[in-house]
């Protein structure tokens, strides 16, 4: 394995040097004088308006203008522009999952929990998922920043920095664009932005707006009304709740922003932000799976359903009785003739959020070297999932839950930039504030309601899982979970760079942050089918000081004493990086780096089963090695950018999702080597082309798991992880989402030119390897009499096969108005950017399914 990683990187900085040697023989015998070909971009990445090609740092910046040509609506079409970058969301367009280098939040879905990839707006941190989507409209540009960038961006940034960048009034007459279209399933959609500038060069306006509309694509044909009975049951009970009848993958948005800018004096500059979104989108449903890859039969009265059939058969079979005619039929969406964009779900919850915020951003030039910069940002955010969504896939009531929650935000960065010649140093101060009120409604094995009244228990019987009782029927788990997270942050940070010689800069930087998190009012009700509350599992009751779930009895009254679960903790980290950069001429830039990064901690989200479950997960670190280079040759025609790229992880925040651990976030050590290559070519002054290509070599350190039993919370001992099946060791398994090999090739074509304007075809295509979807991999763990170890006998356990995608956009442009046609994934393939393991506890796999092919027209006029 070392001599596999010493040959790759011997080989990559061969390359470098090989390509750094053509470079400067071309450089001897062009002359470059011209500027034609392309042209300089600025980025903000060092907190400093730079060009691009001069940042010792990975960085794809996309402008509004190619984020149009590529027909980038949403985060999830990033995918196919930038190399080692995945997004994928379970709840729609407008929350996305960013997987930067092999690191992203995996299967987390703790609504409490950080991603490890920053992702700003105009410099301000956001700091919950639920809202990372929803102002992707009158954009500058998108630059996403790879790497840990633990110094300048500071918590929560391990993977890397995505700074989506508005358009800012320009203070100089009057100006504005619209945009409206319509394509495959009646998605209609427009935007737009107007600017009027009061006083030149002073006080200048812009308002911007987007909306969108699409009807779902996956079709539920489950009928509005009770879900499919059993005939076995007597007087005809039906198996589950009301179906609404409501279709997943649509959703409606919009958004609004206005922002103000006002320039005193030529050294002072001030801009003051607000917006407002709102989203809501039909959830999509899990699709079923049986014992093997061809079979997707679900049998909810074979033991192989999964864990609950173990307290459930004692019962079914007690007695001599047989009484699993009483369950619900076994169920097959093969056998119903169902497309895999078709379900039959009893319970389709609807992802709505709600945002509003502000910000203020002051510059102030107090001399020709030191500027002053403040940057203020609050936000409030309502994300709900209501109502329960089904999460078992088939008509019958198995498995539904409701998220809610409330969230606010409070951002201050404070930093001071001095410049000279030679010299450049920024120092600044970060506070960070944030709350998020979480109130989440797990109902699982809800059929079992309608099996206990067909035998005649009565409706306040209460036994969840057999927990409560050593002998008689079970009954469903139907929860409330309570909680408030709050966490505040403070930091201080300072970088500066100096020019040693007139082509060799050195830069070093560090930051200390100091983290505090509470976890507060946190309460766990169960409830009979009354929907009387019977059971706390998550509360202060700690007889002996062990937390123990707290019966009560049919009939008493909840304990008044029991009261909420609070818990705080904190963590601090000093982090930091240096990069030694030789611009070896006017073209090339080389560089070496060393960066440290640091994610905060968080609290176990999910714990709703006991007390016991809600514990601090630590903070993750990564220390990242890293040599790339910035080239430009043939008269600044052809733009080559590379890096290679070693981490050392400790203490990964991954997600467990086997049966006996669904709610358990652990940490885990692992190491991660890769390339990523981007190229640009203007080939002539019509044709442009596009490239990048990105190589993840990822794994979970190796270990071995002990002799004696895993008994404490988490269930795990380093990288050994205690399953319903037995102990594993996940060494060896790749980091989830982390595809070996990922790459994009696009095309721009000036086809015709005429006096009144520009035939334009663009077309790119983009390769994503195999992945999967959490830390057990392929699940390809056998126990000592060869059985499989883990439930992952579907698709799941095969990751998502390595794919390819087409788009495609053909368009006309006259000074003032553009008419466009598009397509996006031109072959309809059908593959699934998400998924969780759920198969051991309802026999299916949840995997969301991307959009099919699309069409459409845009008609767009700017004045």
């Amino acid at each position: 394995m070392r001599k596999s990683k010493a040959l790759f990187y011997t080989a990559a900085v061969v390359g470098l040097m090989a390509i750094t040697t053509a470079a400067q023989a071309q450089n001897e015998q062009s002359t470059p004088d011209t500027q034609a070909g392309l042209g300089e971009i600025i980025v903000t990445a060092t907190k400093r308006n730079e060009n691009l090609q001069e940042v010792p740092v990975a960085i794809t910046a996309i402008t509004t203008e190619q984020l149009t040509k590529q027909g980038v609506f949403s985060t999830t079409d990033l995918n196919n522009s930038i190399p080692n970058l995945q997004v994928s969301s379970a709840y729609g367009e407008t929350q996305p999952n960013f997987t930067v280098r092999g690191i992203g939040v995996g299967t987390e879905y703790n609504s409490n929990a950080a991603s490890p990839v920053g992702v700003y707006v105009d410099e301000v941190y956001q700091s919950f998922r639920a809202s990372h989507g929803q102002q992707l409209y009158d954009l500058e540009q998108v630059e996403v920043v790879r790497g840990p960038q633990g110094t300048l961006f500071g918590r929560n940034t391990t993977g890397g920095a995505i700074n989506f960048i508005t358009r800012k009034p320009r203070l100089t007459g009057s100006n504005g664009h619209a945009t409206i279209g319509y394509g495959s399933f009646n998605r209609v959609s427009a935007l737009g932005a107007i600017e009027v500038t009061p006083v030149e060069d002073k006080l200048g306006i812009r308002i911007a707006g987007s909306y969108v509309n699409s009807d779902p694509y996956v079709k539920n044909i489950q009928p509005v009304g009770l879900i499919k009975s059993n005939p076995n049951v007597p007087n005809n009970v039906a198996f589950g709740d009301q179906n609404a009848g409501i279709s997943p993958g649509g959703h409606e948005s919009w958004g609004l922003r206005g922002q103000i800018r006002f320039v005193p004096t030529e050294t002072i500059d001030i801009n003051f932000k607000a917006y407002v979104a709102q989203s809501v989108g039909g959830q999509d449903s899990p699709q079923n799976h049986g014992p093997s890859l061809t079979d997707d039969t679900i049998r909810l009265a074979d033991s192989a359903f999964g864990f609950f059939y173990t307290p459930l058969a004692s019962t079914l079979f007690g007695n001599g009785r047989d009484l699993t005619r009483f369950l619900p039929p076994a169920y097959s969406a093969k056998g119903r003739g169902l497309s895999a964009r078709e379900i039959e779900g009893n319970s389709i919850g609807t992802a709505e959020t709600k945002t509003f915020g502000a910000v203020l951003n002051a510059k102030f030039e107090l001399s020709d070297s030191v500027n002053l910069t403040s940057i203020t940002g609050f936000d409030r955010t309502r994300n709900g999932l209501l109502p329960r969504i089904d999460c078992d896939g088939t008509p019958y009531n198995v498995c539904s839950i409701g998220y809610a929650s409330l969230s606010k935000s409070f951002n201050q960065d404070i930093r001071i930039d001095f410049s000279t010649d030679r010299f450049k140093a920024i120092a600044g101060v970060y506070y960070g504030w944030d709350k998020i009120v979480t109130n989440n409604t797990p109902d699982f094995y809800g059929f079992l309601s309608d099996v206990n009244a067909a035998i005649g228990n009565p409706k306040n019987y209460f036994n969840p899982a057999g927990l409560g009782r050593e002998a008689g029927m079970v009954t469903a788990l139907k929860a409330k979970q309570d909680y408030t997270q709050e966490r505040k942050s403070m930091a201080i940070y300072g970088e500066a760079s100096y020019e040693l010689t007139d082509s060799v800069k050195f830069t070093a930087g560090l930051r200390y942050t100091k983290d505090k998190f509470a976890y507060l009012d946190a309460l766990t009700t169960f409830f009979d089918d009354t929907g009387a509350p019977r059971l706390y599992t998550v509360s202060n009751y700690a007889p002996g000081g062990v937390f123990q779930k707290y019966f009560i009895g049919d009939s008493a009254a909840l304990d008044a004493s029991i009261k909420s679960l609070n818990r705080r903790d904190g963590s601090n980290a000093l982090t930091g990086r240096a990069i030694l950069d030789w611009k070896v001429n006017d073209d090339v830039l080389l560089y070496a780096s060393y960066s440290r990064g640091y994610r905060g901690g968080t609290y176990n989200g999910l714990a709703f089963q006991s007390a016991a479950q809600v514990y601090f997960v630590e903070p993750e670190k990564v220390d990242a090695f890293e040599v790339g280079m910035k080239s430009r040759f043939f008269d600044n025609r052809l733009q080559f950018n590379a890096s290679v790229f070693h981490y050392k992880y400790a203490g990964q925040q991954q997600q467990l999702l086997d049966p006996s651990s669904v709610t358990f976030l652990i940490n885990l050590d692992g190491k991660l080597t890769g390339l990523d290559a981007e190229l640009i070519f203007a080939v002539t002054d019509d044709i442009r082309l596009n490239a990048g290509f990105g190589y993840l070599d990822s794994s979970f350190n190796n270990g071995s798991c002990p002799t004696a039993p895993i008994n404490g919370t988490p269930p795990q001992v380093g990288n050994c992880i205690s399953t319903g099946g037995g102990k594993i060791d996940v060494g060896g398994n790749p980091f989830p989402y982390a595809s070996k090999a990922s790459g994009n090739i696009g095309v721009d074509w000036d086809v015709a030119k005429t006096e009144s304007g520009t035939f334009t075809v663009h077309a790119d295509t983009s390769y994503t390897g195999r992945y999967y979807y959490d830390v057990f991999g392929s699940y390809d763990y056998v126990g000592p009499q060869g059985s499989s170890v883990l439930s992952g006998r579907g698709p799941l356990g095969e990751g998502q096969n390595p794919y390819w995608l087409i788009n495609g956009r053909i368009s006309y442009t006259t000074e003032s108005f553009t008419i466009a046609g598009f397509v996006k994934n031109l072959t309809d393939k059908l593959y699934y950017p998400n998924a969780i393991n759920v198969e051991g506890s309802y026999g299916s796999d949840y995997r969301i399914r991307a959009a099919p092919r699309t069409f459409g027209v845009e008609l767009s006029a700017k004045f």
